[in-house]
């Protein structure tokens, strides 16, 4: 009886569609010391990424070339932090990015309030065949919060809008996450369903390989962030919007008209959120094909699907340490590990990063 257990479970191992899909993990990219943040793929397959906002790099924007190097985009003075008393040219920290199906590449600046003059943050959009800038969208401080910490967003194509998830810092004692709404059209933009139940996360520490992460504070003191509304996604057809809070284990909906609809209140506009499906512990997710939606899995190094039917593992390996950013084209979803939980900030000040860091893309059914 004990060999034919031992032989049950040396096939279920085998079988197992988890184990299997680790050896379709295939790196597109490695870094010796800077980070990857965010991920996008634009429709001719050209991949361009984010460097992550909590370390300093040259080049906040790049490229990756198909021999695994990176440039900076759409040049290097845009892609560097603002010269002294510029306003505009250039990026002084960014996660987000987004490539349209009209092949406009869109990057979220998340500002600098600490320079002299300061840096509001903007959204920023470049022809990807041209690299010519396209649209400049500044945010005023009245769609802003004292703490607000701009991340992912989406662009809705059919509505003419963008959506961008406020998390405000964890660091603070008090957090207000909230959508901030554009209009593309006209440059209107708004502050939307702040504090909203849906946004907000558990009261319960993130804990990665047994460790909590935990901020120290100038003065001492360390903390275990609660982290808001961070990964919001947008289906193909631009006909829902998807989002949750990183510290919380749900993702929701709401139609994209309805986030774009300038008339409504925010009650008016809570009424038309719903629940869509479990999901982990996330910094990021993609809406992709039948209802699935893959989801960054921070606490597990994995990469996961959560649908109407609940959630499970695509994907584990030791590399996608603190897996980030998603991107799906051409039947490969594409995903950033960069081991933020290792920098001091988010490990009770200590370094234990293990370089390198990855970009990974695994083929899709």
């Amino acid at each position: 009886m004990k060999k034919i257990k031992k032989l049950l479970l040396v096939v279920i191992i085998v079988l197992s569609p988890q184990i299997f899909a680790q050896n379709k993990l295939e790196v597109v990219a490695e870094f010796p010391s800077e980070r990857p943040g965010n991920i996008a793929v634009s429709p001719e397959g050209r991949i361009f990424i984010t460097m992550s906002a909590l370390v300093s790099s040259k080049y906040m924007v790049r490229e990756i070339l198909p021999d695994g190097k990176t440039i900076a985009f759409p040049d290097e003075q845009w892609a560097s932090q603002p010269a002294a008393n510029s306003t505009i040219k250039g990026i002084n920290g960014t996660i987000g990015i987004q490539v349209t199906a009209d092949n406009i590449l869109w990057v979220l600046d998340m500002g600098n309030p600490n320079a002299n003059p300061k840096q509001n943050p903007k959204l920023i959009s470049w022809d990807v065949a041209t690299r010519k800038l396209s649209k400049v969208y500044i945010l005023p401080d009245t769609v802003l919060s004292p703490a607000s910490f701009l991340q992912d967003f989406v662009i809705d194509l059919k509505n003419n809008t963008a959506v961008i998830a406020d998390m405000t810092s964890s660091m603070n004692s008090t957090i207000n996450p909230a959508f901030v709404v554009i209009n593309l059209e006209t440059g209107y933009a708004r502050r939307v369903l702040e504090n909203h139940s849906s946004l907000l996360p558990l009261d319960e520490p993130i804990i990665v390989d047994g460790i909590k992460v935990t901020h120290k504070k100038p003065d001492g003191q360390s903390i275990q962030p609660k982290n808001a509304l961070n990964p919001i996604a947008i289906d193909k057809a631009n006909n829902f919007i998807y989002f949750g809070a990183m510290g919380a284990k749900k993702i929701y909906r709401i139609p994209a008209s309805v986030l774009a609809d300038e008339s409504l209140t925010d009650q008016d506009t809570a009424k038309f959120i719903s629940f869509y499906a479990e999901k982990p512990i996330s910094d990021g997710f993609k809406v992709g094909e039948n209802g699935r939606v893959y989801v960054t899995d921070v606490q597990q190094n994995a990469v996961g699907i959560s649908s109407a039917e609940g959630y499970q593992k695509l994907v584990t390996d030791k590399r996608l340490s603190w897996p980030d950013g998603l991107a799906i084209s051409n039947g490969y979803l594409y995903i950033t590990a960069n081991q933020l939980n290792h920098l001091p900030l988010l490990n009770n000040g200590a370094d234990s990063s293990k370089p390198p860091y990855y970009v990974f893309r695994i083929k899709l059914d």
